[in-house]
């Protein structure tokens, strides 16, 4: 008797069970250049630094502003402005830098200012179709009523390799 209550108690239970989805949750990093809003998802970030000097070098393509020198190791700057066809040519009160974690470059953005830190959920992030891997956006994040453009960092080393002729 008491088997069958057991059994009939699990039973309601597992009919109760409702299935909880999963959210595959990303952080991104949420910066200006020039007045505009753009992402990058946190892990391809390594470093935000202020207000270091960047060492210009001859006969590079307008968009690469020199080399900065993060603890002994150089560091390419890119003017995103540039790139993306901002046209601001206000410099940044202070120069600021995201250093991105690439395992087979050194790469910096030279950027306007640090916004904030958002977990999104992945579905947020609205891809562009058919886009390739030299494209500069990934797509376009839902955030709080507002579209922010998620930045594709491969691209940026994709161009320095096809301007320099590396690729």
């Amino acid at each position: 008797m008491n088997e069958e209550i057991i059994e009939q108690i699990a039973q309601e239970n597992k009919a109760e069970e409702t299935v909880v989805e999963e959210k595959h949750m990303i952080t991104w990093l949420f910066f200006s250049i020039s007045g505009k809003k753009y992402a990058v998802k946190s892990t391809e970030v390594l470093e935000i630094i202020r207000d270091v000097a960047v060492y210009k070098l001859p006969f590079m393509p307008d968009y690469i502003e020199g080399v900065l020198n993060r603890r002994g190791d150089p560091f390419t700057v890119l003017n995103p402005k540039i790139i993306l066809k901002e046209n601001d040519t206000n410099p940044p009160v202070e120069p600021l830098f995201l250093i991105l974690k690439r395992s087979d470059d050194q790469l910096s953005l030279h950027i306007s200012d640090i916004l904030f830190f958002a977990e999104i959920e992945e579905k947020e992030l609205n891809l562009i179709p058919d886009n390739n891997d030299e494209g500069f956006f990934l797509g376009i994040l839902s955030y709080n009523g507002e579209e922010i453009p998620a930045l594709n960092t491969n691209a940026f080393e994709l161009l320095i390799r096809k301007d320099l002729g590396s690729a």
